[in-house]
């Protein structure tokens, strides 16, 4: 009865052993890196229906040339994180109904009214990278937090002497 007991146990210890063995190892991302991924594939979808209204009404060269280096930028973005959503067996978010920027009027002033709409879009882009930079795990998903943290930034501060 004691080797029973004693095999029960010592199979018990290796079993737990060898699962925390591998869920140390095979955890490669945790629900925060899927939820950004998801999120910021629809913010980028919105970022690049956006711009696609720049593209069609913008008054400047700046402001066209920046909606077209977006619209670029973001579906290289979408592509890499829906890879990673579909390695991970996770639903990738389909294209939004809603078209941002579609209220804004073509003609004068409209620059400096896409403009404060894109800042305000950035600013929440770069909250959400932000947020899984301290939550994520996946080391992809947060060195694309990075980068898109400091490209916004970027954006945010060029922006922001253009429409002043």
């Amino acid at each position: 009865m004691r080797w029973r007991t004693a095999i029960a146990m010592l199979l018990g210890l290796l079993g737990a052993a060898g699962c925390a063995e591998r869920a140390d190892t095979s955890v490669d991302h945790v629900d925060a890196d899927v939820v950004f991924n998801q999120e910021m594939i629809t913010h980028h979808q919105q970022t690049i229906r956006l711009a696609e209204v720049a593209a069609e009404r913008g008054e400047s060269s700046y402001v066209r040339d920046l909606s077209k280096k977006l619209i670029a930028e973001e579906k290289a973005d979408i592509a890499m994180m829906s890879s990673w959503l579909r390695s991970w067996r996770e639903p990738v978010p389909p294209e939004p109904a809603t078209q941002p920027g579609a209220d804004l009027p073509a003609g004068p002033g409209f620059d400096r009214k896409w403009l404060a709409t894109l800042s305000g879009h950035l600013e929440h882009g770069v909250h959400m990278a932000e947020t899984v930079k301290k939550t994520g795990r996946h080391g992809p998903t947060l060195e694309l937090a990075d980068a898109i943290t400091k490209a916004q930034r970027a954006e945010l501060a060029d922006v922001a002497g253009r429409a002043g």
